[in-house]
């Protein structure tokens, strides 16, 4: 079978990914951003914490850059940003300040953005919860405006989405929170005036230019590059992948390992280029791990991600780099994806997934996987009888830590 006779959830969403950003750029403006936050609720605010699960989690990670406006100060002589930091909901939920305890004369100048597209788990109303208990300022992004979690905020952006299929390891539902929390992160620079209203937009654009360079024969290449490196792993016998990125591009590699998870229960793991040295270099059976790193030329880290790279190619790891850099930057037995380079650097997690994403459907379909072990036989319904998604996040106990 050729990967184009190949069919799934996921390569549905990713075959139309350009499209859908695209809506998400029509609907997530900064008139909705003024209706849904009027810009007078931002004055007072001086810290922001972004939190989420998940995939969640890593749009938080990814967003941060684009909150403390890291690139833009240095050209423009705008201010800079807010400082922002991307917390783990049970980091922030149970465990932040709890040592120091909050400053009643500073906990107003808070700012939790709490992110979950569904809207049902309740770590992420808790954390909504803990900060309008203490005296500071909540906004939700969910696609769910008229969930629990919604009617906890303060505040709610919504995605606006169309329901995603049953059981697809959702690339469309993390892309809406990216641009969902990129463009709030814009809209927040421009009415606190750290950057004008004609910057802010002029960035927003170039996002939206970086997405539609990705045209329908850049997303060819992909996938066929992808069903290539999908088909001689399987052949190869890989048994597990890892993921390596820095800053920004750690929310890329985290979410490239949650895929292959979601789409067919990959043994998976995720580090940063420094740790990674450190730690993952002493598996075995290295030929048999396939390895994912992320490698901007623009990246702070660039010259020790090409160093670990060289690590992880001389050991015989099957090595995949994901770059805006040409090819011959790297060893000769690496595959490389180089993409589009975009004008501002924080808009590269809108996009650089796609080669693992890819990776992941075409994997699933090969070994006859189904997304989240969903499958109708005596023994998925024994344990999903055994683990009800209810227990697991749903129904958690909610708990307020002053």
């Amino acid at each position: 079978m050729t990967r184009k006779e190949m069919d799934s959830g996921l390569l549905r969403e990713l075959r139309n990914v350009v499209r859908h950003v695209n809506g998400f750029g029509a609907t997530q403006t900064f008139d909705y951003m003024s209706l849904a936050f009027p810009k007078e609720e931002f004055k007072g605010i001086r810290r922001v914490i972004l939190t989420g699960c998940g995939d969640s989690y890593c749009a938080a990670v990814a967003a941060k850059p684009v909150f403390e406006n890291t690139e833009s100060f240095k050209g423009t002589g705008m201010l800079p940003g807010t400082p922002t930091e991307a917390l783990r909901n049970i980091e922030f939920t149970r465990y932040y300040n709890t040592y120091l305890g909050w400053d009643p004369l500073q906990v107003d100048r808070y700012l939790v953005g709490a992110v979950s597209v569904s809207g049902n788990p309740v770590r992420p109303r808790e954390a909504l919860q803990r900060i309008n208990e203490l005296g500071g300022h909540s906004v939700a992004f969910t696609n769910n405006a008229t969930g629990l979690f919604a009617q906890t905020a303060q505040h709610t952006i919504d995605f606006q989405m169309a329901p995603s299929e049953n059981a697809v390891p959702n690339v469309r539902s993390y892309q809406a929170s990216l641009w969902s929390l990129m463009t709030f992160g814009l809209y927040m620079s421009a009415c606190k005036g750290q950057m004008s209203w004609e910057e802010a937009d002029r960035q927003r654009l170039a996002a939206l230019k970086y997405v539609n360079a990705f045209k329908a024969n850049v997303l060819d290449e992909i996938e066929e590059h992808a069903f290539e490196i999908s088909s001689k792993w399987e052949a190869d016998g890989i048994e597990q992948m890892e993921f390596i990125g820095d800053g920004a591009d750690y929310a890329t590699a985290f979410f490239g390992s949650a895929k292959m998870v979601e789409s067919f229960g990959g043994l998976t793991t995720y580090d940063d280029s420094e740790d990674w040295c450190h730690i993952n270099y002493f598996n075995r059976k290295p030929d048999k791990i396939g390895t994912f790193i992320i490698a901007n030329t623009t990246s702070p880290a660039f010259s020790r991600e090409l160093e670990t790279i060289a690590v992880s190619a001389e050991m015989g790891r099957p090595t995949v780099v994901i770059s805006d850099g040409d090819k011959s930057l790297f060893p000769d037995n690496c595959e490389v994806f180089t993409l589009p380079k975009p004008e501002y650097t924080w808009a590269n997690p809108l996009m650089e997934h796609l080669p693992m994403d890819y990776v992941a459907a075409f994997t699933g379909l090969l070994r006859g996987e189904m997304p989240y072990r969903h499958y109708p036989d005596k023994v998925s319904k024994q344990m999903s009888k055994a683990d009800p998604v209810a227990k697991r996040f749903t129904k958690s106990e909610l708990v307020i830590v002053k």
